[in-house]
This record gives structure tokens, sequence and C-alpha cells, in this order.
């Protein structure tokens, strides 16, 4: 059978009702850029960026339209405590919600990867900065 088989030859995916995976969000509206920060905390635009990008306890997406944000949403990471592939799964997510742009002090080498072979522009800032200030300082946001 291999690894990750349980009886029967059946893969084991927990209990029922359990999920570390996110659901993508809705593609953004025409003419909207979207942006995410992994942040530490769920306070949107005042969220301090973490200095982890696929573990951080938070990522703050933001729909930015002429430089105004038209949404903030602080959304947990439900798969900041798994094992391994966390940062091929958030990849995979950021792409799957249509993410133009992402925020982090730092990438890991598979997230970086898949990022950087679907043109996803990675911005580089400094960890503890507020999301809202990160995004004036990239001349993202105008005010």
């Amino acid at each position: 059978m291999g690894y990750g088989y349980g009886r029967r030859g059946r893969w084991w995916r927990g209990p029922p009702g359990w999920s570390s995976t996110m659901e993508p969000l809705p593609p953004p509206a025409s003419g909207v850029l979207r942006v995410v920060a992994a942040t530490d905390t769920g306070e949107g635009l005042n969220a301090p960026i973490s200095y982890r990008f696929s573990r951080a306890p938070y990522f703050t997406v933001v729909d930015i339209k002429d430089g105004s944000p038209m949404s903030v949403r602080s959304i947990p990471n439900a798969m900041a405590g798994e094992a391994r592939g966390v940062g091929v799964a958030v990849g995979q997510w950021l792409l799957s919600s249509g993410v133009s742009v992402v925020v982090a002090p730092r990438l890991g080498p598979n997230t970086s990867m898949l990022l950087s072979q679907a043109g996803v522009r990675v911005e580089v800032v400094s960890p503890g900065v507020a999301v809202g200030e990160a995004l004036r300082r990239l001349g993202l946001l105008r005010h």
C-alpha cells in the first residue's frame, strides 16, 4: 500500500467535519488588486505583519481599487499547524483566491517558487509593520 494509507487502502482524512484546508475566496472584481499579507493578529489594516508567512496565524486580504481599500478581511490560517506541505498549500490557496500581490518579510522556497511561476508580485516588508502602513509605503494605498 504505502505511506498514508489506512485500513483497506483508504486515505485517512481525519474525523468527519475536520479540514485543514481553506476555501478559496471569490475572485476580485474587475480592476481590483487583491493583496495578501501574513499577520500576527486579525486587526485588518492595523495588524502587524508576521515574520512567518505560511505559518502565520492570520492572512489579511485587502482588495484595492484606485488606491483605496474596497474590502479588508482577516482570515485565520487553518493550515498554520500542519506538519508539512504548508508552503505549497498556502501558495495554491493564494492563487485560487485571485491574489496579485503578496506582502511578507520573506517566503519559504516552495511558496516563493509557486508564486513566481504564477506571476504573483512579492513585496518585501519588515515584520511588525502594520498592513496599512506597509501598503502606503509600497504606493498601493493613497491615504
